[in-house]
């Protein structure tokens, strides 16, 4: 899932906005019903990147998510709520 996130934001402006951004982390909340919602997650002292922009940014880019199934307790489908560390750019090798 990480992978798929890393590929869908690779092409977009958040590593020409931000490009000391080289890791964001994506909370992912998988619902009962199969839907999901991503929230970036930042530091509370965060004022160096526009936050706004940034979740609209990944809101945009991860419309078309694969259906994922919900996790399942007791037979009955659950809320589940994990965080993704999300690799915008590796690191050049010197």
């Amino acid at each position: 899932m990480s992978g798929l996130i890393q590929e869908k934001l690779n092409v977009d402006t958040l590593s020409i906005l931000y490009p000391e951004l080289d890791t964001i982390e994506v909370k992912v909340t998988v619902f009962p019903n199969s839907t999901m919602k991503f929230e970036p997650q930042f530091p509370k002292d965060s004022v160096a990147y526009d936050t706004i922009k940034i979740d609209s940014i990944l809101h945009a880019r991860l419309v078309d998510f694969p259906k994922v199934n919900p996790a399942i307790k007791r037979g009955i489908p659950v809320k589940t709520q994990f965080i993704l560390p999300v690799i915008l750019k590796a690191k050049e090798e010197k």
